[in-house]
């Protein structure tokens, strides 16, 4: 039978270059690519420029950011997918429609890594699957107490596993992740022990962009901001838990806020708004949780720009006017007295924008800054204030140990105060 034009060899070849025919042919096609592929990465990771330092003309200094080094872990990260390196089980592979079997899931508890590198292998990767794996790692983790935990979860590698599966994957499966909060919070918690926080800013400034990468990966902005923020507020509480603590959390906040809240003009989003606050307000709240330790680990000038970020995104707030309390180097009880000029008399629970707990921490902490200071007349306000917001009495067998000495606490500093100032 005789072929018609349109399935013609000689047709087709006008569209597509024919394929080497010959092993010379071969090896200048193979040239041709990798000569190619060598020219991207080098737009994209320059050479050093040759320094006379360096000793000798002929040898380039190394350059972690050139194509070498770009190339060397690019193939590295190849060769590490499970693809290449775990054979999967039939047990991993296996599932059904209400989720992981049994089976499965008693692996998970007992290795959750090496399951989740077999269904990577296979192909398997749900999202139930992968909670699991994160929530039964940290759980294995959190059998060890202080350094050992961090060695742990360090050890683990689970943050690793998950980010080089996540960039390896498509559009549809990268937002597959950000469709749990449970999971990322876990992760994110990984990620910090092991040193790569710098992975969640990659995935912020993707999120600011709206695109998460792939061949689909623009996202609505209003979801975009909703997993930017859960991020941002996961990162910072992970830093202070299992990272460097509040100075490199309050560093990463103010990092981003700099990067993506403001304008080419440094005027406020308003869109991006309560992106930011609930991660502000986070730092806040542990830093009246933590306030013995604060003046050790916080830069004053540091401090300065985190108060002018809260003054843009919440003036007239609690918020703003708590932060000042635990200034490193220069703590002021002003804005936290005009604050409580405007709340209303009687209790304040529903009108503070903080947690009461937090809020009531404050207060007694401008308390003592007040004593300290000997300004009597503020210091009678201020304790007739929080006399007013002090619970009633009650039976000690119904609060916690921790809640009724905090409050005798308290009662105690009254009355030491008012016999002080009597």
């Amino acid at each position: 039978m005789k072929g018609t034009p349109s399935l013609s060899l000689k047709a087709w070849s006008k569209i597509h270059p024919p394929l080497p025919r010959t092993p010379r042919e071969s090896q200048q096609l193979l040239k041709a690519l990798t000569s190619s592929f060598r020219r991207q990465l080098d737009r994209e990771y320059p050479l050093s420029a040759p320094s006379d330092r360096d000793g000798s003309a002929d040898r380039t200094p190394e350059n972690p950011h050139s194509s070498v080094h770009a190339t060397d872990r690019h193939l590295r990260a190849i060769l590490d997918n499970p693809l290449f390196r775990v054979v999967p089980s039939k047990s991993a592979a296996a599932r059904n429609g209400s989720g992981p079997s049994s089976r499965l899931q008693q692996r998970i508890a007992k290795e959750p890594m090496v399951v989740f590198d077999e269904l990577v292998a296979s192909g398997s990767v749900t999202l139930p699957t992968l909670r699991d794996c994160l929530s039964s790692q940290m759980l294995l983790a959190s059998r060890h107490i202080g350094p050992g935990l961090l060695k742990a979860m360090k050890d683990a590698r689970a943050g690793s596993k998950v980010v080089s599966w996540w960039f390896a994957s498509d559009s549809a499966t990268r937002q597959m992740l950000f469709k749990s909060r449970a999971a990322t919070t876990t992760l994110i918690k990984f990620l910090v022990a092991e040193g790569r926080q710098g992975v969640v800013l990659d995935w912020l400034r993707m999120l600011a962009r709206h695109d998460i990468g792939g061949r689909n990966g623009q996202l609505p902005e209003k979801i975009a901001q909703q997993v930017f923020g859960h991020l941002l507020v996961n990162l910072v509480n992970a830093e202070i838990q299992y990272g460097q603590g509040l100075s490199l959390a309050m560093q990463y906040y103010l990092q981003a806020c700099k990067s993506h809240m403001f304008k080419e003009n440094a005027a406020l989003n308003p869109s991006w708004q309560p992106v930011f606050l609930p991660a502000g307000t986070h730092i806040c709240e542990s830093l009246v949780q933590s306030a013995s330790v604060r003046p050790k680990e916080l830069d004053g000038a540091m401090y300065n720009e985190y108060i002018e970020i809260l003054s843009r995104l919440a003036p007239k707030s609690c918020l703003l006017a708590t932060a000042p309390l635990y200034h490193p180097t220069q703590p002021d009880t002003k804005p936290f007295l005009d604050f409580v000029d405007t709340l209303p008399s009687g209790r304040v629970d529903s009108s503070i924008g903080l947690k009461r707990e937090s809020f009531m921490r404050a207060g007694f902490d401008a308390l003592r800054l007040l004593a300290d200071q000997d300004k009597r007349r503020d210091v009678v306000y201020l304790a007739r204030f929080l006399q007013q917001q002090l619970p009633e009495k009650a039976d000690p067998e119904n609060v916690s140990k921790s809640n009724h000495r905090l409050c005798t606490e308290r009662e105690d500093l009254l009355t030491q105060l008012d016999l002080a100032l009597a």
